[in-house]
């Protein structure tokens, strides 16, 4: 409660710097009286109007009322859409005074009266370019972004994939597997969007689907309303827990008790979907003596809580002839998974969403997510392992997706 108050308050002074600034350095481009007027007023109406929005909601979490659903998407929503296509367009603005500063220096230094007037009668061309520069992205980003909210997070794609195993017993050859991941069941406002993808999951020929974690934002709670909607689908599902799934971003460490709650509600609600929530534990599955371990950890990453423990889930599976594990955390494999336990075949894992914010077409496979996280959408193999990082089904924090679309995944499993 308090945390999303802070943080919105963070935001929202982040967010009234950059709009003076980006409305400050490109209201020149509007110089006549009426487009002046126009641009003025219809960027601050905005604008005030998202503050005093932003103002109400932070008084009343701060006073300890907790923000529903609704308002926190809007606010959310609101933030990528107003200001962050500024926060990005203003970097063409900020070069042009990073040169004016330069330039100063330099005169100042050495006195050169005649720089200073040379440059002058560049800088304002230069200006007027980036100005103009400045708008033009921002209305790319506004556009994109919109586009994202309305349409982008909720274009499921399915997408088959072959993975190949070394030695796979011929009775797991061609097995098929799904694999969804990052739910984030606490952005949506209605059942919709997830019932279409529970369908869209139901009509694919696997014989068990792999979920990777990330049920929820915040609190277990927020599955609640969603049990009967995953609890149709007709598949055998087998779950790990994300780094959401633990309420260390809404209850502070201190409150084991309602950790505690929060913890149990989680296994309660995937039993009542029907999901077989895997703690550091294994299943097999046995065809003609030969068999296919399916390990399943609690979240082990390199940036949040590990709570996982794989030498507790490998107990018992040493000599399956295949094993694939869940790890929510692509960076499990190779801080542990690869250096200590090669004969892992195949790790699905999740986490990064692709950021959200990408471009996969024409060749080009690119999202910002890949300056952290080294595997972050697809297959990846290093020797003999492998790990497919599933790009996510939900959203969180931009309500939306840009170029990296939702994905339910289908792999066949060949020698």
């Amino acid at each position: 409660m308090t945390r999303f108050a802070f943080f919105l308050s963070i935001l929202t002074i982040i967010g009234l710097l950059f709009d003076l600034y980006f409305y400050n350095g490109t209201k020149s481009v509007f110089n006549s009286g009426k487009y002046s007027n126009y641009f003025r007023n219809g960027y601050w109406s905005i604008s005030i109007a998202y503050y005093c929005y932003a103002i109400i909601t932070i008084i009343t979490t701060f006073s300890g009322v907790e923000a529903s659903r609704f308002p926190k998407m809007l606010g959310q929503t609101l933030f990528f859409l107003l200001f962050l296509p500024k926060v990005l367009a203003s970097s063409f603005l900020i070069l042009d005074d990073l040169i004016r500063l330069i330039r100063w220096l330099f005169q100042f230094i050495y006195k050169t009266s005649q720089t200073e007037s040379v440059s002058k009668g560049i800088g304002i061309s230069r200006l007027r370019f980036l100005q103009v520069t400045a708008l033009g992205s921002f209305g790319v980003l506004l556009s994109s972004l919109t586009y994202g909210v309305i349409k982008g997070g909720y274009n499921y794609t399915v997408r088959k994939q072959k993975i190949r195993i070394p030695n796979l017993p011929k009775e797991f050859v061609g097995m098929k597997i799904g694999q969804i991941s990052d739910l984030h069941v606490g952005s949506f406002l209605s059942l919709e969007p997830m019932k279409e993808a529970v369908k869209l999951i139901n009509d694919q020929d696997i014989e068990m689907l792999f979920f990777t974690g990330d049920l929820v934002n915040d609190r277990a709670e927020e599955a609640i309303d969603f049990i009967d909607v995953f609890k149709g689908i007709k598949h055998k599902v087998y779950s790990v827990m994300g780094n959401h799934d633990y309420p260390e971003y809404f209850y502070d460490r201190q409150d084991l008790k309602s950790r505690q709650h929060n913890f149990d509600l989680m296994k309660e609600v995937q039993n009542k979907m029907d999901f077989e929530l895997l703690l550091n534990e294994n299943r097999v599955i046995e065809r003609n003596g030969k068999k296919l371990a399916i390990l399943g950890i609690e979240n082990w990453g390199g940036s949040f809580s590990k709570y996982g423990d794989l030498a507790k889930a490998y107990k018992g599976v040493e000599d399956a002839d295949v094993k694939l594990l869940l790890s929510h955390d692509p960076s499990h494999w190779d801080l542990q998974v690869r250096k200590e336990y090669p004969d892992i075949d195949v790790m699905f894992a999740g986490h990064t969403h692709g950021m959200q914010f990408g471009i996969e077409a024409f060749g080009i496979k690119f999202s910002p997510v890949q300056w952290k996280y080294k595997q972050w959408a697809g297959l990846y193999k290093e020797g003999s392992q492998k790990i497919y990082v599933n790009r996510g089904l939900g959203f969180v924090g931009y309500p939306g997706r840009v170029g990296i679309s939702p994905e339910i995944t289908v792999f066949e499993l060949t020698a």
